[in-house]
């Protein structure tokens, strides 16, 4: 299967790539060990959400995966939320139960979903979260008028998701490709910080972004290879059979002899409302 096949292909997401939250948690675990930013990324995220969501908020989450927003904000969840969360894979579901735990698990609703068709009526939701997922949507087209159609009128959409130079550098370590290709069309074609807005636009009007100070600054090996082998972007199983004793003297080589490997990341949030008020406008921050 092509690499650019895979990230929106239904059958593999769902039976291989997110059957469970194996290989998510593979790349969850090097950002939450090695990010330098004061805060981490689920953290900030909350911050908005607190501060757009109404009073006794409907809140969806769409592709939900392994629950971590939801966990490391447990203690700051209005107790007059009504929460539900999806995803396409019931595997990634229960993993997301186990994950998040007591007490906040006894007040989640959970079902399978596929974003294209979301079966909620119109005008259900306060808030939705769509985070890191849109580029897995084979037509986010549908997806988004989905969304949409769920959120209130005055609804708001929260939608992370990376740019075109997020974690270049890693490919580099994993030997996948040379300092000068470019890799990054494999997700940027799809729904990216830079080509978002225009996806965003036909449906939310009034659409801000703000963009994550937050590189990696990595002091172990073994994490970059547990991520390499996870992705899918490029085969990162094929690729440590073939290399990782090479890639991990490299790794190793580096460290030693800078204490560490700087992986940039570029990665950030869309707010988007449907509606205009006197606030209203497009801001890059």
């Amino acid at each position: 299967m092509d690499k650019s096949d895979r990230f929106i292909n239904q059958d593999y997401l769902k039976n291989d790539q997110y059957q469970s939250s194996t290989n998510l948690a593979a790349r969850i675990r090097l950002h939450q060990l090695f990010n330098t930013a004061k805060e981490p990324i689920t953290g900030t995220i909350f911050n908005f959400i607190i501060d757009y969501a109404p009073a006794n908020a409907k809140v969806l989450g769409v592709g939900s995966g392994r629950g971590d927003l939801w966990k490391e904000n447990a203690h700051r969840v209005p107790e007059d939320w009504d929460i539900t969360l999806t995803d396409m894979s019931a595997g990634m579901l229960q993993d997301n139960q186990a994950h998040i735990g007591e007490p906040l698990i006894n007040r989640i609703r959970y079902e399978v979903v596929n974003a294209e068709n979301i079966p909620f009526d119109d005008n259900s939701f306060d808030i939705v979260i769509a985070n890191y997922m849109l580029y897995h949507v084979p037509n986010r087209e549908q997806a988004l008028a989905e969304i949409r159609r769920v959120l209130k009128p005055t609804g708001t959409l929260f939608t992370a998701t990376n740019g075109k130079n997020h974690m270049k550098r890693l490919f580099v370590l994993a030997q996948a490709i040379n300092e000068g290709d470019d890799f990054s069309s494999i997700v940027t074609d799809k729904f990216s910080l830079q080509n978002g807005t225009a996806q965003l636009l036909p449906f939310f009007p009034d659409i801000r972004i703000h963009r994550f100070q937050n590189d990696l600054w990595v002091t172990e090996a073994q994490p970059i290879l547990d991520y390499i082998a996870s992705m899918m972007a490029i085969d990162g199983m094929a690729i440590l059979s073939a290399k990782e004793d090479e890639i991990r003297d490299t790794l190793n080589r580096l460290i030693a002899q800078d204490g560490g490997i700087l992986i940039g990341k570029e990665t950030g949030i869309f707010i988007a409302n449907g509606y205009y008020d006197s606030a209203t406008y497009i801001h890059n921050q």
